[in-house]
């Protein structure tokens, strides 16, 4: 099983259709979270996914936006969209019937 913040990087990967860098990724959590996540928070998460099957990286062509530095694209696996799947239907059943209270204010 993956972590909630494994998760959350995985999915933006996903919403950014699959070519996404660590800066990008960055982006689109803050975007959907309202939060910033370090950077090597984030590079150590790529590094473990990767290890552990769920990624794929390859790197882009050098541009000179950055210097001559080419950027490092991840995609997800099938086994990272089986966790995915996995986590997803785990959500659905642990919400199934559940109705919270009115937020009293």
């Amino acid at each position: 099983m993956i972590t909630r913040k494994e998760e959350q990087i995985l999915l933006a990967i996903v919403h950014l259709d699959n070519r996404a860098y660590l800066v990008n990724v960055r982006e689109k959590l803050k975007e959907i979270t309202g939060k910033y996540l370090d950077v090597g928070s984030i590079n150590k998460t790529f590094k473990k996914l990767e290890r552990e099957g769920h990624l794929e990286s390859e790197m882009g062509e050098p541009t000179p936006v950055r210097g001559g530095k080419a950027i490092k694209y991840y995609t997800l696996t099938k086994k990272g969209y089986n966790a995915l799947a996995e986590v997803n239907a785990m959500q659905k059943r642990l919400w199934k019937n559940v109705i919270l209270p009115a937020k009293n204010e």
